[in-house]
């Protein structure tokens, strides 16, 4: 977008970001009878285990983040009315005071995820990568981030049936992979060619196993 500075967050925000995920979620200590709530209730309580994982005094950048509140969302400035509604959006203090931009500076997205499942594996695509992919979230952005609830499996078996499922709708270019920002097996990332004239996205995907109990 004309006059919009594009945010490209450093490798260093990127894994900053996911460490912060994986802490919040140690704190969230979901297990199975909470994953029975529902989706809304289990990134509720990733989004407070976040909050407190960043005023612990634990992790070195907590005062470079804030986690908000869920919220309406339009996709560009040009939309006058909200077109999505993002699960975590978070802010970056640096990027706040380099660009001003009042925007989320990342965007995560939350899905269940077993990678048995192939409705699930489907679902974490469409209506979670390919929010990203078509600039509905982060069309301005660089990085999208994504957390998986594994309600079965672990992360590799949930790779595995997301890659699945790209292969079969002939998008195996776009599989998820080890990352290379983060060494964790819960940490993936995956790159794809947006449907609107925006550059590629990398997401950057954490898939979080449910806590002993389930």
């Amino acid at each position: 977008m004309v006059g919009r500075e594009y945010i490209a967050l450093a490798d260093e925000v990127v894994a900053a970001i996911l460490v912060t995920v994986r802490e919040g979620w140690a704190l969230a200590a979901i297990d199975g009878k909470t994953a029975l709530e529902g989706e809304v209730v289990m990134t509720e309580r990733l989004r407070d285990g976040m909050r407190q994982a960043l005023t612990s005094g634990m992790l070195a950048w907590g005062k470079s983040f804030i986690v908000a509140l869920g919220m309406e969302s339009r996709s560009t400035p040009d939309v006058k009315t909200p077109d999505g509604r993002t699960d975590i959006p978070l802010y970056v203090v640096e990027v706040f005071l380099r660009h001003a931009e009042h925007d989320p500076h990342a965007i995560i997205e939350c899905k269940r995820l077993d990678g048995s499942d192939t409705y699930l594996c489907r679902e974490y695509v469409v209506e979670g990568v390919d929010r990203f992919r078509s600039g509905k979230y982060a069309e301005n952005h660089a990085s999208g981030f994504m957390a998986g609830y594994l309600l079965g499996g672990d992360a590799l078996s949930a790779a595995a049936g997301v890659n699945a499922y790209l292969g079969r709708v002939k998008r195996a270019d776009e599989q998820i992979v080890l990352s290379p920002v983060v060494e964790h097996p819960a940490f993936w990332r995956s790159e794809h060619a947006r449907t609107v004239e925006r550059p590629a996205i990398a997401i950057h995907h954490a898939l979080l196993g449910l806590t002993a109990g389930s």
